[in-house]
């Protein structure tokens, strides 16, 4: 093939040229190895997208309670949550100019409706079960101050409101698919739709990957949202205004608004809070003594106006064995005594998560301040105690 990129090796230029894929099936390794290929700083240079895989071959049903009738090559997620769809094809395949266009459409169509949080969670704690790796690690690692639970319920909230991605990955991107992909990212408003063409150079056992988007019209930069902190609630003034506004709207409660401030002032009032740059009014308790040496910035608990309460340990799993070294002072048996308590609020809570509702019934707000403040109390003891010895 036409062209080349040189090398500087030991004082010499090192001719590599470019070379078509002899499978499929090669491009997509590199894809599912090495995600910075899909040219994430070229679709936003201000915050260039980070993607970890959630799947290969994804099963995406055609209605509901029915097995995947497709697969997707790749499934991603972004920093934002952004779920992003990737076909593979090479150039010599006809089907990259007209048919994949249809495929990918049909195929993110109905994964929109079909997917859930608990779906992709499960096929990404799969794929890096599998890999050896631990799903939590990397999940922190892109999505930063974001739980496990919030992170996977904003896909889901991102494959409803249909904010999603379609990427088509090729060794050539033929110019009738540029112009599809063109029209296609300037006609959406939430959905994105990209070409990258991934060129492979070898020369003298050396192998370089040149990775070129195409679609990122200055028409269509100016319609997408492209990060989460788009609308999101900056300040404590905006936060207050978020919960009167869904109040007059008749979106919650007044008891739920008035809960709500509640628990924030209590949490404000005698630690640390964080406002998380969301959509809707959101917060996260901060206490030194409980993370440790965690990563992930957790929470001792977190609220969403519009979605849930969790309470959030610091280090998951924590040991099993009291002896172990863990990232966090307090013994395991100070946090499964508030996981109890926590979950003993209503019959039907099983996890660390319940209904944010929880909070304006009956009694509940109180008995969460009290199991918190033991928790946070025994977290402090545990921590200075340490320094101690």
């Amino acid at each position: 093939m036409d062209g080349g990129i040189y090398l500087e090796q030991d004082g010499k230029l090192v001719e590599m040229t470019e070379h078509t894929y002899p499978k499929e099936d090669v491009l997509q390794e590199r894809l599912a190895e090495f995600p910075r290929l899909l040219a994430g700083d070229q679709m936003n240079p201000n915050d260039p997208r980070r993607w970890v895989l959630i799947a290969r071959e994804a099963g995406i049903p055609d209605h509901k309670d029915s097995g995947g009738r497709w697969s997707a090559d790749h499934l991603f997620i972004d920093q934002d949550a952004i779920p992003t769809l990737v076909e593979v094809k090479r150039s010599s395949d006809s089907r990259i100019r007209r048919e994949v266009v249809g495929q990918a459409l049909d195929y993110i169509s109905h994964a929109c409706i079909h997917w859930d949080a608990e779906t992709l969670k499960t096929h990404f704690a799969q794929t890096w079960t599998d890999r050896g790796v631990d799903p939590e690690k990397v999940l922190d690692e892109l999505a930063g101050d974001d739980s496990t639970n919030q992170f996977w319920e904003r896909a889901q909230a991102n494959l409803r409101s249909k904010r999603v991605r379609i990427l088509f990955v090729a060794d050539q991107i033929p110019s009738e698919l540029k112009r599809v992909v063109e029209f296609l990212n300037e006609g959406f408003s939430d959905v994105e739709v990209f070409a990258i063409e991934v060129a492979q150079y070898k020369g003298e056992g050396a192998k370089a990957f040149v990775p070129r988007l195409y679609g990122q019209t200055e028409e269509a930069r100016g319609t997408k949202k492209t990060s989460r902190y788009d609308g999101a609630i900056k300040n404590e003034d905006e936060f207050y205004a978020d919960i009167e506004a869904k109040q007059k709207q008749g979106e919650i409660s007044s008891e739920l608004a008035d809960a709500y401030r509640d628990l924030y002032e209590f949490a404000d009032g005698k630690w640390d809070v964080k406002i998380n740059r969301a959509q809707n009014a959101s917060f996260k308790l901060l206490v030194d003594e409980h993370q440790g040496n965690a990563s992930g910035n957790p929470g001792v608990f977190s609220a969403n106006i519009n979605g849930d309460l969790q309470i959030w340990p610091a280090s998951s799993p924590l040991p099993d064995d009291e002896d172990e070294p863990s990232e966090v002072a307090w013994p395991r048996k100070a946090y499964e005594q508030y996981l109890e308590a926590f979950r003993n609020l209503e019959e039907d809570i099983d996890g660390s998560t319940a209904p944010i509702e929880i909070i304006a019934i009956d009694t509940n707000l109180q008995q969460f301040k009290t199991i918190c403040e033991t928790f946070v109390n025994q977290c402090k003891e545990a921590a200075h105690a340490n320094e101690g010895t």
